[in-house]
């Protein structure tokens, strides 16, 4: 019971590190981005972003709030990032000016959700359906 009780608590913290570090990634590069961009005023007109690029961006942001809020509730934020990040795969996919390769990136994105999702299931709808099964044999 140790053992399995340590698994499961390595299993929440490899997610909420994992988790943590992509967050953390993502706003320290889009704060570097900004600072950059605000450099580069060179009077002309601003390269417009597409509809389906600013949808991305929006659902991204919902992705990673979702990578937040599994801190707390593992399965609602899981079940909120992963898809997020798979809407955005998807959208990758069919957006013309990105790179397909992108693609396999955003991917590596899914997997704090489903350690949070793995988590949730091991330590809530596990033991509920291990409940719901146990048979006594009257002898």
């Amino acid at each position: 019971m140790k053992t399995e009780n340590s698994f499961v608590n390595g299993i929440r913290w490899t997610a909420r590190i994992t988790g943590t570090i992509l967050v953390a990634f993502t706003i320290i590069f889009l704060i570097l981005v900004f600072i950059d961009n605000l450099g580069e005023n060179t009077g002309s007109q601003r390269h417009s972003l597409s509809t389906i690029i600013i949808i991305t961006f929006i659902i991204w942001g919902i992705a990673l709030a979702g990578l937040i809020l599994a801190l707390w509730k593992e399965g609602l934020g899981g079940c909120i990032s992963l898809l997020g990040f798979i809407t955005m795969c998807i959208l990758n996919i069919f957006n013309p000016e990105s790179k397909k390769s992108a693609t396999i990136i955003f991917m590596l994105w899914m997997i704090p959700s489903l350690i949070y999702l793995f988590y949730w299931w091991k330590t809530k709808i596990l033991p509920k359906v291990n409940d719901n099964n146990v048979q006594i044999d009257d002898q």
